[in-house]
């Protein structure tokens, strides 16, 4: 009878889980076919500010893994690159610390990848602290 219990609770996570992910696509396609229309306006604008560009790439960046949204990225970065170098820069570091980590090893840049291992390190050790 418990294993009909865990099989039963396993099936319910594991619906939950399908659901959750279908809602996240959702989410996704609706980012695309949200922020396209705002990019092309915005890119086509004479003039923004750096702080309207990085906002924009701000708004982008949580979805850059998706190839749609990554093109827009890289419009709104290719477009301001000569009147914001810096801000620019960045955001394309940033984007390379979160979703193509691999173009920074064999680089100057690849200390970047290690950056948040002392704060791993220290969180790991207080979680096995609280544990024993």
């Amino acid at each position: 009878m418990n294993d009909i219990s865990k099989d039963k609770d396993y099936q319910e996570f594991f619906a939950g889980i399908k659901e959750l992910a279908k809602g996240l696509m959702q989410i996704r396609e609706r980012a695309a076919i949200e922020y396209a229309p705002i990019v092309e306006e915005f890119c086509a604008r004479k003039h923004a500010t750096a702080n309207e560009v990085g906002r924009m790439l701000d708004y982008l960046f949580e979805f850059a893994d998706d190839e749609r949204i990554l093109l827009m990225y890289k419009k709104v970065c290719r477009r301001f690159v000569y009147e914001y170098p810096d801000t620019i820069s960045y955001y394309i570091m940033e984007y390379r610390k979160e979703y193509d980590r691999e173009s920074l090893i064999g680089t100057k840049y690849e200390y970047l990848l290690h950056e948040d291992d002392d704060l791993y390190d220290e969180e790991c050790v207080k979680q096995n602290n609280k544990i024993e």
